[in-house]
């Protein structure tokens, strides 16, 4: 019996030495809202192999925010790039976390191709694409509104569930006016009639970034930690090399150009955060611009502390730059 039970052993090991010992990858599902350059840091890891590195099978779903945050929350994803959709659903009792902020201005701005539409105040009464209700489009919106001196409701935002909706109908003139993306905009400047409302970039209102659920980050925080590891290496070798997210963004939508990409990043270099935090007065804000939508009085509004936690990004940052890291 031992004879054969050292055989056995023998042959576990013999196994796993063919097989590299390998552990199998914990798999990750990332939603993003579209094949776009503003997620280039995440097609780079990919990519790249840091979340192959980390152990991790990263795989891309394309999906907005209102899709994105439910499955989030009944754990068909492990990760979403909607941080802004997150803080309306934590603030209706959703127990997740940002842990990641991309930028801390929008990477928008409104655009018509109706000639009598120029300014904000040509917005009344008519439609305003959006991608998905309450999303950052939508606030960037309300609050250039209110910051002109215009009542929200006087607009009809108009949500169109993805990306490509809203593009075709600001361009077929469905749409008064629409919130675009920095790597749609190319696209509009080829037509004579396409000019902007309001430049939405100016609204200080995160966009992009990373939340996962308080599940996940109770019961499994080093992988979390490995992830953002993997994810901020991608962040760090698309600024060190620009040209790496034109390929990788081809690579997923050949559809656009390397010339509309790389405006596209151009546009958006000075709204990205600086390590991927921001400011609690920020957080305090935010939490204020989705409440007032919401109708969440100031006294039943969550404290930032049980929504924000950036202390696993701090920790990635601070050993990556510890040793040294370079793209």
């Amino acid at each position: 019996m031992r004879l054969i039970a050292k055989t056995l052993f023998a042959a576990v090991i013999l196994i796993a030495c063919r097989s590299g010992g390998a552990l199998a990858a914990d798999p990750m599902r990332i939603t993003i809202p579209g094949m776009i350059s503003g997620f280039g840091d995440y097609f780079i890891a990919i990519d790249h192999g840091y979340f192959a590195q980390e152990n991790i099978a990263a795989e891309l779903v394309q999906a907005g925010g209102s899709t994105a945050i439910p499955a989030l929350l009944a754990g068909d994803v492990q990760y979403a790039t909607s941080p802004g959709v997150a803080i309306s659903a934590m603030l209706r009792g959703g127990e997740l976390k940002i842990i990641y902020v991309n930028n801390d201005h929008v990477p928008y701005q409104l655009w018509s191709l109706n000639a009598d539409v120029k300014t904000l105040a040509d917005l009344k009464g008519k439609q305003v694409g959006i991608e998905t209700r309450g999303d950052t489009h939508e606030l960037s919106i309300r609050r250039a509104l209110v910051n002109a001196g215009m009542d929200p409701a006087s607009v009809i935002l108009t949500p169109l569930s993805n990306r490509g909706a809203v593009v075709a109908g600001v361009t077929s003139g469905s749409l008064a006016a629409a919130s675009m993306m920095t790597d749609e905009l190319e696209r509009l400047r080829s037509n004579a009639t396409a000019h902007m409302v309001f430049d939405l970039e100016t609204i200080p209102l995160i966009a992009g970034g990373g939340v996962v659920s308080e599940k996940l980050l109770a019961e499994n925080r080093p992988l979390v930690k490995r992830f953002l590891r993997a994810a901020i290496k991608g962040r760090r070798r698309a600024d060190a090399f620009p040209d790496d997210v034109v390929t990788a963004t081809r690579k997923r939508n050949a559809t656009q150009t390397p010339a509309e990409i790389r405006a596209a990043m151009e546009s958006t270099r000075d709204l990205a955060t600086k390590d991927g935090t921001i400011s609690l007065d920020l957080q305090k804000q935010e939490i204020a611009n989705r409440s007032e939508v919401l109708g969440i009085p100031p006294e039943k509004r969550r404290d930032p502390a049980t929504m924000f936690d950036f202390s696993l990004l701090r920790e990635v940052n601070s050993e990556l730059d510890k040793e040294g890291w370079k793209p």
